[in-house]
């Protein structure tokens, strides 16, 4: 009866032992799947993270802003060399294609470009600029040469493309211009040159880069008419 006894209990204790193994087995199973879980959560939210996309959006955004704050030029303005209203071209401005009044010119060079100054030079200091437009060619016994109009414009060149010149004669009634007749003369407009040079960058109609080139721009100041002999 006694061995009958202690086998029952072997057996309970049997029992209750591997119970105790079988549960610590199953928690420690589900502690070794929620942590996989946890890792794998925590790993989501910085794959979806972005903050360098939004860096650069931020970046090009504050670039576009400042675009608008630089002045607009037409082109009429930048082949004079000068604004409407006189005075000089800004170091910097933009040139918008579309505002063109000339429909074919407008869509040949839809866009906007960007001028940037770089440099200016005195090309022609006091000197021969070209010859006045009202004489072709030279004339001989000559004495002086007369100018009733108060302002003559035409284009000239200096090597860098043509420009606008205007000539204003001095007084109100008239200006006569003294020559030599015992020499071939014609009258030649004198003055000062002055070369800028430019870096343009260049957006398509969608506003988006296309590429850059280097423009000149010459203007000139201080002009009046001369006789130049042969």
């Amino acid at each position: 009866m006694e061995s009958q006894k202690w086998l029952k209990q072997l057996v309970v204790a049997v029992f209750f032992v591997s119970g105790l193994i079988l549960d610590v087995g199953v928690m420690k199973s589900s502690a070794e799947t929620i942590s996989k879980d946890e890792n794998i959560e925590s790993m989501e939210p910085n794959n979806f993270s972005t903050p360098e996309t939004i860096s650069k959006n931020e970046n090009i955004e504050s670039m576009e802003s400042n675009d608008f704050a630089i002045p607009v030029v037409r082109e009429e303005e930048v082949e004079s060399g000068y604004m409407n209203d006189g005075t000089e071209l800004p170091d910097e401005f933009i040139v918008n294609s579309n505002d063109n009044t000339n429909p074919l010119l407008r869509s040949a060079t839809l866009g906007t470009e960007k001028w940037t100054k770089e440099s200016t030079t005195r090309e022609i200091s006091n000197g021969f600029i070209t010859w006045h437009p009202d004489w072709s060619e030279y004339q001989y016994n000559i004495s002086f040469y007369y100018f009733s109009k108060s302002t003559m414009s035409f284009s000239a060149s200096v090597g860098y493309g043509y420009f606008s010149i205007s000539v204003a004669k001095a007084g109100s009634s008239g200006q006569a211009i003294n020559a030599d007749p015992k020499k071939w003369t014609r009258p030649g407009v004198y003055g000062n040159v002055d070369v800028t040079k430019y870096n343009v960058k260049k957006y398509n109609g969608a506003g988006i880069y296309t590429g850059s080139t280097t423009k000149y721009i010459s203007t000139a100041s201080s002009t009046y008419v001369k006789s130049r002999n042969k």
